[in-house]
């Protein structure tokens, strides 16, 4: 894919040299800007049948929760019904906009979120939840702007990559955006949204051709920096400790870990049955968020995982197709961006949950509880798909842009 891409740029490169030797006319901007296609059906399919089962996956997960918190247990359903009706609003508006304009607003959409992501620190504007200023409250409302900046910093080095090869300085200035978002996240504290962020921002580097070997060497000599602020913060290393031996920590900090492998293991091949999950019932913390993937298996047994787990594979696989089939650089970076950092947030709770990762607070797109996570996922997808609109052949020079 990343050879594809660069194949792509050298030979705009070389054909924009030329033109600065014989004079041409200049390309004609096209008068209908319409797209030429339809969204693709197959990523819709799977993300309203993601959505389904998500919303299925809370009110089974949050019902003890809601009757004993709220003495309603459809409390946590309707306001993720809520979040998921106003998420596939703006997933389906997005998908009608033309993403070509988004590369103008690559730098005031990064800027408004780094924005927001500051106002975080500030004491009495954030709002402090189990250690965590992760939130700014607008009287009943609470959004989380660390999501923003996953959308943001992918559009911000997507647009940057469409003009300029990886070592350009201004490829630099987006990578150092992201990396103070990331910054800031991490104080928090939230290092699994900040890994998140990264994650995108490496897939794109990545696929873009940059040095493997400069690649592969910065994420490595980043790795003692994050270690020695593990070291630092005590909840962090105890969840490492926890993770590695969780049978010496089974009334603290192991205790996440061996639940979530108890109700894995009792929900067997077909599982216990919808809403009879015993682990949910108040021994399993955050069933309706971070573990959420631990009550499914506990309810639909190992064919009901694989059954999710493959449709979080076919939107992977969809999603890379559609980056092949674009026909700008822009969205190929955009849907490869957004696929990877979508696909890649399931992969870590799916691993954290089964205990092949330490615990990182970081919830399963479409699925669990999180009206702000699912409201910007379902944007990046609706991004997803006004690219996917625009299939065609590579326009290698990729000269115009459309305006407002």
């Amino acid at each position: 894919m990343s050879s594809k891409i660069l194949s792509a740029q050298d030979s705009r490169s070389k054909r924009r040299r030329a033109k600065t030797v014989t004079p041409v006319e200049p390309p004609v901007v096209p008068q209908d800007t319409e797209f030429r296609g339809l969204p693709n059906r197959a990523i819709i399919t799977i993300v309203l049948s993601l959505c389904g089962f998500g919303l299925m996956a809370v009110f089974s997960a949050s019902a003890p929760d809601g009757l004993s918190s709220y003495h309603d247990s459809t409390v946590f359903l309707r306001k993720q019904a809520i979040a998921c009706m106003i998420g596939l609003f703006v997933m389906f508006s997005i998908s009608r906009y033309d993403y070509r304009k988004l590369k103008k607003w690559a730098w005031p959409l990064a800027g408004a979120a780094l924005f927001l992501l500051m106002l975080t620190l500030v004491p009495h504007l954030s709002v402090t939840t189990m250690g965590s200023s992760r939130w700014i409250g607008i009287g009943p409302l609470q959004f989380q702007p660390s999501e923003m900046c996953k959308v943001t910093s992918i559009i911000l080095l997507a647009a940057g990559l469409s003009k300029h090869f990886w070592w350009h300085k201004q490829i630099f200035y987006r990578v150092l955006i992201s990396v103070i978002m990331a910054v800031i996240v991490i104080k928090q504290p939230d290092l699994g949204t900040a890994i998140m962020i990264c994650g995108g921002m490496f897939a794109l580097l990545f696929a873009s051709g940059a040095n493997q070997l400069l690649l592969f060497g910065s994420a490595f000599a980043i790795l003692p920096v994050v270690w020695q602020h593990i070291k630092h913060t005590p909840y962090q290393l105890n969840r490492i400790l926890a993770w590695l031996h969780p049978e010496q920590y089974p009334q603290s900090y192991g205790w996440n870990t061996i639940q979530a492998e108890l109700a894995i293991g009792s929900g067997g091949w077909l599982g216990a049955g919808f809403g009879r999950s015993l682990q949910k019932l108040y021994y399993l913390p955050v069933q309706h968020a971070d573990f959420i993937f631990a009550v499914i298996a506990e309810e639909f047994g190992f064919l009901g995982c694989l059954v999710l787990i493959g449709l979080f594979v076919l939107f992977g696989y969809y999603g890379f197709k559609t980056a092949m089939e674009s026909r700008t650089l822009f969205g190929r970076f955009l849907a490869i961006g957004i696929t990877s950092s979508i696909t890649l947030q399931a992969l870590v709770n799916i691993m954290v949950t089964t205990r092949v990762l330490p615990v990182t607070g970081i919830t399963l797109p479409f699925i669990s509880y999180g009206g702000t996570s699912l409201v910007i996922t379902l944007s990046m997808v609706g991004i997803l798909l006004s690219v996917s609109r625009d299939r065609g052949k590579l326009d290698e020079d990729e000269e115009f842009d459309v305006d407002e």
